[in-house]
């Protein structure tokens, strides 16, 4: 029985320099050249190209050495820099990430730099808070400036003006240190937490 020839080949990723401009009628193909993104598979496969930029549109999950979105956003990105503009990520793992006016749900860098946006979980080496939040931080160097922060694990914190955090536990804090729960509250907190699971416990078993 001979094959159909008109049958579906796999598909690959795609290579080259990527541009995505919103959504298009026509595939993507893989060339050297900027190509529009196909918005409507390309949730689902992987780019993988030098320098990708995301304008106005979407993707799953891209590999490139330079990462740029702008009032768009991915899925998942692996790249030497990447750079977030009204848009969002939700998991980036670069050397370089910097966010304004945006959100990135899990950032995994040496630098991270977040501006009027918002981060879920920063794992770097120096974190930079301007006008924005995260809801952790493990950091060796974390600054924040007008901004806050609800858990916080790092070396050296320096928090500036008008900055705040729920819970630091720090080697070092500069600046005007204002927290819920320092370090003795949540020790005491554990503390609490573990007698009151053991009553419960002694409870049920009774």
């Amino acid at each position: 029985m001979s094959e159909d020839p008109s049958s579906e080949s796999p598909r690959q990723p795609l290579k080259g320099t990527a541009t995505s401009k919103g959504p298009s009628k026509h595939a993507p193909s893989a060339t050297s050249t900027p190509t529009p993104v196909d918005q409507t598979g390309a949730g689902s496969r992987l780019i993988e190209a030098t320098t990708v930029s995301i304008d106005r549109g979407g993707a799953g999950e891209v590999q490139a050495e330079t990462v740029n979105v702008a009032r768009g956003g991915i899925g998942a990105a692996s790249a030497e820099d990447i750079s977030v503009n009204v848009g969002g990520i939700g998991h980036a793992q670069a050397d370089d990430i910097a966010v304004r006016m945006g959100g990135i749900g899990i950032a995994r860098a040496d630098r991270i730099s977040v501006e009027m946006g918002g981060v879920g979980l920063a794992v770097g080496g120096n974190v930079s808070l301007v006008q924005a939040g995260a809801r952790v931080v493990l950091a060796r160097d974390l600054r924040i400036s007008q901004g806050a922060a609800m858990t916080v694990v790092a070396a050296n914190v320096t928090l500036a003006r008008q900055s705040g955090a729920f819970l630091i536990l720090a080697r070092k804090v500069n600046g005007d240190v204002r927290t819920v729960v320092d370090w003795r509250g949540a020790l005491a907190m554990g503390a609490a937490i573990g007698i009151c699971l053991g009553l419960l416990r002694r409870r049920h078993r009774n």
